[in-house]
């Protein structure tokens, strides 16, 4: 099964980094889904947990409840007791705190949001408060980017490629639910469903020129570096799209 574009000629202007053509039907059933260097992983709408097999045709279940995973340099996930949790030696290890949103990059850099919308990264063994609000935060080789309440989009500047807190926030046009910084792309999702990648996306314009309709109608989506996107629809299907 796949999910065709609805309109052609949405190749980038940079690099060769797009979404175009079909997304591909992977077997299972997600409410989140995340790639990234420690391998891909998911939770259900029972908040079952499961990482999937080197076949990438079977997901293995693993012990534990989470509502939110994030798959980078290590998997780190929250509960719905807002509750912080990282899998280490093949298990899972308590971290203090409360989010109810988490990401981490391939790099290590970890950053998320609680319920109050108050952004953090951790620092240490410990929380860096970030000044700004949001629901929803994803930290990629292109940096910090986040979402707000209202669906406002902002670039955290001086996070791009690189660690550390940055700068302040930067306002990119458009409206997204979801956002996700890989390698040279930052796709999104919509209020409705709509998924979006990011034209001109820079060392140089790290905001990037513009915002290009993707195939597909998904509700969250996860780019691992500058290879693949991982997502979910409402229905709880699974795709992948290599980044053309």
């Amino acid at each position: 099964q796949q999910i065709r574009c609805e309109s052609s000629g949405i190749n980038a202007e940079y690099g060769g980094n797009a979404l175009e053509g079909s997304w591909q039907l992977v077997p299972g059933g997600l409410r989140r889904v995340s790639k990234g260097r420690s391998g891909i992983w998911g939770v259900n709408k029972h908040h079952h947990i499961f990482v999937l097999s080197a076949n990438g045709q079977s997901w293995q279940r693993v012990p534990g409840a989470l509502v939110h995973i994030a798959s980078g340099s290590e998997v780190w996930g929250v509960n719905s007791n807002q509750d912080i949790f990282v899998r280490r030696q093949n298990q899972w290890k308590h971290i203090p705190g409360k989010l109810t949103n988490i990401d981490v990059s391939n790099s290590g850099e970890v950053w998320g949001v609680n319920a109050g919308g108050n952004i953090y990264r951790r620092q240490g063994n410990g929380w860096q408060l970030i000044d700004g609000k949001a629901v929803q935060v994803s930290v990629g080789e292109s940096g910090v980017w986040v979402v707000n309440k209202n669906d406002d989009i902002y670039y955290r500047e001086g996070t791009f490629r690189g660690k550390g807190a940055g700068s302040g926030w930067k306002h990119v046009p458009g409206k997204l639910t979801w956002v996700s910084s890989g390698n040279g792309i930052v796709v999104g999702v919509n209020r409705g469903q709509k998924v979006y990648y990011r034209k001109g996306v820079s060392s140089k314009n790290p905001v990037g020129t513009g915002w290009q309709l993707a195939p597909g109608r998904l509700v969250q989506v996860d780019v691992d570096g500058s290879q693949e996107v991982y997502g979910v629809d409402a229905g709880h299907n699974i795709y992948k799209h290599p980044i053309e």
